[in-house]
């Protein structure tokens, strides 16, 4: 089991109220939950997120009991994805993951190409590999 996970906070940076309510939801989370890893904001999209976003890192499930609740009373109009962090990006963004407030649509082709990479690169180990099995 993953005990990590992130939460992705998002919000329109073409909405000033949007922005200021993040800037505010995240200055709140860093003094009410000090514990959680809260990460610099991102105004504009960043990796899968379509959109302006900060992520709330947890490492235990107490965390995840304590923060979820709060989070999903306190969103506003930010919408927020949660999701584990397993080492298969594709999967907690998608069958692993929910949302609190409106889901929005991914830029999954990212991990697609990302997984192409890391396959790529251990098929070239692995050669290297038997390579130097025969070598021996």
């Amino acid at each position: 089991m993953t005990l990590s996970g992130d939460y992705g906070v998002v919000g329109n940076k073409e909405n000033e109220e949007e922005v200021k309510y993040a800037e505010n939801l995240r200055e709140r989370i860093i003094q009410e939950f000090q514990e959680l890893d809260t990460h610099e904001a991102h105004y504009k999209a960043i990796g899968p997120h379509p959109i302006a976003m900060f992520e709330v890192g947890i490492a235990k499930p107490a965390q995840f009991g304590d923060f979820v609740p709060w989070l999903a009373i306190h969103h506003g109009p930010l919408s927020v994805l949660v999701h584990p962090n397993t080492g298969d990006d594709l999967r907690g963004h998608t069958q692993n993951a929910m949302w609190i407030g409106e889901k929005l649509p991914l830029k999954l082709s990212r991990f697609e190409e990302i997984k192409k990479k890391n396959e790529a690169a251990i098929k070239q180990l692995q050669h290297a590999q038997e390579k130097l099995r025969k070598e021996s």
